[in-house]
C-alpha cells in the first residue's frame, strides 16, 4: 500500500512532530511506501520515522531537479529513499502526488494541505486525520460534510494516536 503524508511544512509542534514521525515508523513497520511533496514540517518527520524503519520514502518534489528542490523550495534531501523532480512547481506536483497513493494521512496544514485533501476527498481516497494537530484539520469534518456529494466523507478516519489511525486506514 502507498500512503502519503500531507500536512504542514512550517510552525509545526514538538509534539505533532513526534506523532509525525510514529506515523512514518508504523508506516515503514507495515512495509508499506510512504509518499510526501518533498517539503519540510510533519511530511518530512513522518519521512524520517518510515526511512529510519527501513521502509521505502517517495518525494514528489515540485522543482525540475535537485539544485531547484534545495534553492528555490528550501526542502531537504535527507530521508527519502527516491525523489521524483516533477517539475510541476506548488501546488500543482499535489495531483501526482495523492492520484499515486491508496491512502492519504493529513497532519496539520495550511492551504497547500487543504488542496491535497480535496483531491483525495474528489478521487474517493481512504483519509486519515490526525485529529487534533492544528491548521486546516480543525475545519475537515465540517468542510466534507458540506462537500459530501457521493458520500466521500464515509472515506476518512479520525485519530489523535498515530498508530490507532494508520490502523484505520486498513
Amino acid at each position: 500500500m502507498k500512503v502519503a503524508v500531507i500536512g504542514a511544512g512550517r510552525d509545526c509542534k514538538e509534539q505533532i512532530l513526534r506523532k509525525s514521525l510514529e506515523i512514518g515508523k508504523e508506516i515503514a513497520r507495515r512495509k508499506w511506501e510512504l509518499l510526501m511533496g518533498g517539503c519540510r514540517g510533519y511530511p518530512h518527520e513522518a519521512a524520517k520515522g518510515a526511512f529510519s524503519g527501513g521502509g521505502k520514502v517517495l518525494a514528489f518534489s515540485p522543482a525540475v531537479d535537485q539544485d531547484e528542490h534545495i534553492k528555490k523550495y528550501n526542502f531537504p534531501l535527507d530521508s527519502f529513499t527516491t525523489i521524483c523532480y516533477t517539475g510541476l512547481g506548488i501546488p500543482r506536483r499535489n495531483y501526482p502526488l495523492v492520484s499515486e497513493a491508496d491512502a492519504v494521512i493529513m497532519i496539520g496544514g495550511q492551504i497547500g494541505s487543504l488542496n491535497e485533501f480535496t483531491i483525495a476527498f474528489h478521487l474517493q481516497k481512504r483519509i486519515g486525520v490526525l485529529a487534533g494537530s492544528g491548521g486546516v484539520v480543525e475545519l475537515i469534518e465540517e468542510i466534507s460534510r458540506i462537500c459530501d456529494k457521493k458520500g466521500e466523507s464515509k472515506n476518512i478516519v479520525y485519530s489523535e494516536d498515530a498508530k490507532e489511525l494508520v490502523d484505520k486506514l486498513i
